[in-house]
This record gives C-alpha cells, structure tokens and sequence, in this order.
C-alpha cells in the first residue's frame, strides 16, 4: 500500500509518514500540487492525502486534476477548522473524504484503507464495463466460462448443430446469439422457448400454416424456420418438445426441408439450429421422453454453460458490465458498489445464476440513494453459505444485521481478538467495534491486546 502526501507543511509530512509507516502504509510526500502532480504522472500510488491550503497548485486545483485527467485512486483531503466549507466543496468534487485537524493519525489510516479497498472494487467493476462493454460476451475469466468460449468460438463458423447445457439463468441465450455472431451466416437470429408456446400452437410456430389448415388460419403464415433462413434458429428448453414434434424436427434436421402446416410440399431451409435444455436429456431418453436419434442429431457439439456458483471471480466483471448497462437504460449516475455489497454478492450462491445477478442489480440501481451501491439496497431471498436450495429453504433469508455480526466474529477470531487489529481489517473504529461487540452481545475472552 502507496500514498503521497501532499502538504507544505515537513513537520507534518513527517509526522504523518513515520506513523503510516509503523502501520505498514508506505507514505511519500509533496510540498505542493505541482510536485504531487509529477510525481502522479510517473510513479504509482494507490491513494492521495493532500492539504486544501498550500503555495502553488492548492488542494482543491490538485483534486480537480486527478478526477479530471489524473490517475483512478481516492483523495483525502486535510482542512483546518475554518475550511470545513472548503472540504465540503472538496467532497463534491469527489474527494473520497476529509478529516478537520488536528486529527488521529489511526483514523488516517483506518479511512486509508477503507477507500483503497473500495478504490480495487471499483477498479474490478470497472474492467468488467469497460471490457465487455460492446456487443454480445460471455463475461467472464473464470476457466470454466473461458472453456464454453472457447468451443463457441471454434465450432461456430461450422453449420453443425449445437447443444447448449445449463442450469436456468446462465447464459444459454447470450450463447446462442455469440454462435450466430461468429458464424457469419447473413439471416436473422431467431429465438423461442418451446416450454414458452402452447402445444396445440407449437407446430404452427416452428413450420408455419397455409390458409385454411385449421380453424382460425385465414392467411398464410411462415414459421421459425423460414424466418431464419440462412440465419439460425434458437430452440430454448428443447427437453418440452411433445415426441410428436420430435419426430418431425428430426425430419428437419436430417433433409433440410420443412413442409408448412395444410401443405404437402416440401420447402428447403438453411438453417443453422442450435437447442438448449437445462433437463438432462440423457435421462429423459432413458425415460422415453426423448428420442435417442434426436438427442445425437442436436448433441453434434455440446457447450455447457456453467453456474454462477462455479465461475470464481467472474462476479465483480459481470456486476461491472451489468451496471454499466442498466445505469445506460435508467438514467441513473451508478459508480460502483462498496466492498460490503461486492461481499454480499460474493457470499448470495445466486440459484437464478447470472439472470438473477443481473435482477438483483436492477433493483438495487432503482433503490439507491446515492452513486454508490450498498448492502442494504439488495433484497435477497436466501443467504447461505451452501448452494443447496434445499439448505436456503431450510435457514430462509438472513438479515443484513446477521451479516455484519457474523463478519465482527469472524474478524475477531481471526486476529485473536485483537481488537485494534480487526477494527482495522473491517474498515471501522475501535469505538465502532466495542459498540458493534456490546450490540450483539459477542462472548470476548478476557485478556490483554498484544
């Protein structure tokens, strides 16, 4: 951990990095705006505490450089107390925080750390906006995620049939719409959800009608299929296709010909045709539910999708990129989210997976107060450490307060009961933590803080 600290003021400077250094804080220093801007051009830092009142480039001109032009990090501003205005205005302009002097040098570096580690939040969100901020993507680093690119990526110039697997909410649409984008086939891209359609309309839907085939069919229809041709067809949730359409999507398949509802005829289609199904449909054939030649003409190349639960890491890209988007679509100024809400995210196994991440988001842009997205403005169903529905059916929803108690244990076991130690790993005062401990009624053993 790197900070400048900017203040013409040496004895202070030197107060101030001598503590910081005890702390494990590297602290180097500026006498003026101008030097700290040079020195913010050609080395890294990962915070600035700068005073308002100085010779030169002030404090007020250096913080409006760097959240204009200069690096992405956070700024404590220093005011005495009859510029308490001016740190006001300071905060406006996106100072992360301000403290009066004088002040404790252990609260410096409590607020240090708290915006450094909000600072790589918002730096991990902002990767996933900015990387994946056009066009269709799987997001994602994880290997598993990376796997399922990766076949998409080599089998989609071909015109083999693809079956996509998944739980619900992965992603399995997103996938599709990536294989026709990277197929360079010239038609449409064209999506249904079978389980979606009634069966006595399915047939209809697919492979179209002549007029008069039944009653109510005063025209000509086309189907799916002829709407995609030369493009590719999405058949979401194939496991509900009845047998009996079974038996003609395979005639399908296998001639390249559809022949309208009311029609005899046969009509060529070039169609590329990739299916998804979250059942397994190795088990429906087993059951007869599904036919074996069906499953082997659509199981040309398989693509599983995989849970949210099992893409480690991929969560703060997919919240950054999501954010992004429904910020766009709602108008609303959306920053990023305070660690706390990154930690909640992190700890929810999200059943929906990413559909449910993406609601979630949604929600919480719509409840915020503020730029910043906390814990309190999710609404979650379940929280568990598990990712059994079952078990979040057992325990139901956990409170936030649940949280924040069960996170001051765990702190407090971790560092021994220390409790300086812990009140600096989360980011609060010691007072905060005696008061937190008091609240909760939290067992401390008896000894003296090393």
């Amino acid at each position: 951990m790197r900070i400048l600290i900017v203040d013409d003021e040496r004895r202070m400077t030197e107060a101030l990095s001598s503590f910081l250094s005890m702390e494990g804080i590297e602290a180097q220093t500026a006498k003026d705006g101008f030097s700290a801007q040079k020195r913010l051009e050609e080395e890294a830092f990962d915070a600035v505490v700068t005073d308002l009142r100085m010779p030169g480039l002030d404090g007020m001109g250096l913080l409006k450089w760097i959240k204009g032009s200069g690096p992405f990090l956070p700024v404590i501003v220093i005011s005495a107390h009859g510029e308490v205005r001016d740190a006001v205005e300071a905060m406006r302009l996106g100072a992360y925080d301000y403290l009066v002097k004088p002040f404790d040098p252990e609260e410096l570096s409590i607020r240090l750390r708290k915006a450094i580690s909000e600072r790589r939040s918002l730096g991990l969100l902002e990767a996933g906006a900015r990387r994946y901020g056009e066009g269709t993507r799987l997001i994602g680093e994880s290997p598993a995620i990376k796997e399922a690119v990766r076949l998409i990526e080599r089998a989609a110039p071909s015109s083999a049939t693809m079956l996509l697997t998944g739980e619900s909410g992965t992603g399995k649409e997103v996938a599709a719409r990536l294989v026709h984008e990277l197929s360079g086939r010239e038609g449409a891209f064209v999506a249904v959800n079978v389980g979606a359609v009634p069966e006595t309309l399915l047939e209809s839907e697919l492979f179209g009608h002549e007029k008069g085939a039944f009653t109510g069919a005063d025209m000509r229809r086309l189907g799916l299929f002829e709407t995609a041709q030369r493009g590719t067809l999405f058949l979401d949730e194939i496991g509900e296709l009845p047998i009996h359409l079974q038996v003609k999507l395979l005639r399908v398949v296998q001639e390249k010909k559809i022949s309208r509802l009311g029609s005899s005829a046969a009509l060529p289609v070039d169609v590329r045709l990739v299916a998804a199904t979250n059942r397994d449909l190795e088990e429906e054939v087993r059951a007869g539910r599904f036919r074996e030649d069906l499953y082997y003409r659509i199981n040309v190349i398989r693509v599983r999708l995989p849970p949210l639960r099992d893409r480690e890491g991929d969560r703060s890209l997919l919240a950054g990129y999501f954010l992004k988007k429904i910020s766009a679509e709602l108008g609303r100024k959306i920053e990023g989210l305070t660690p706390e809400a990154l930690g909640l995210l992190d700890a929810y196994p999200f059943p929906g997976n990413v559909r449910e991440l993406e609601n979630a988001l949604e929600r919480a842009v719509i409840l915020a107060e503020g730029p910043i997205l906390e814990a309190r403005d999710f609404q979650f169903s379940a929280l568990r450490q598990s990712g059994s529905p079952e078990l979040a059916q057992e325990k139901g929803p956990r409170r936030l307060a649940d949280i924040e108690k069960e996170a001051i244990a765990e702190a407090l076991t971790r560092n021994r009961f220390h409790r300086e130690r812990s009140a600096v790993e989360l980011g609060i005062t010691r007072r905060t933590l005696l008061n937190k401990i008091k609240e909760y009624a939290l067992p401390i053993p008896n000894r003296d803080e090393d």
